[in-house]
């Protein structure tokens, strides 16, 4: 009515019934970049990226931040994996990235 407007900042939720504990945005990506942002805080994580040929495009090592940035991805679908060092517990998702 008064003409002015404010966006607010983006924020990433789970939805009912999401499993994992991992939140992987903006899905699908149109830039080339995606955040993975992990819930549980505590511990070391070696994550990597693949593409829909199965070949690794991106390996981190002992993650022990709560996000991490992936960019510089072209057009595609990709893969997530991570995993926990100190559970060894598995955690993989999808992912695309809109041709730019």
């Amino acid at each position: 009515i008064d003409k002015r407007s404010k966006f607010s900042e983006i924020r990433a939720v789970r939805g009912d019934g999401q499993k994992g504990k991992t939140i992987i945005y903006p899905n699908p990506s149109s830039d080339g970049k995606v955040n993975i942002i992990f819930e549980d805080v505590n511990g070391s994580r070696d994550v990597s990226v693949s593409d829909i040929t199965g070949r690794v495009i991106k390996q981190i090592k002992g993650i022990t931040t709560n996000n991490i940035l992936v960019d510089n991805l072209t057009g595609g679908i990709y893969t997530v994996r991570i995993i926990n060092n100190e559970t060894s517990e598995q955690e993989v998702q999808k992912f695309v990235v809109n041709k730019r």
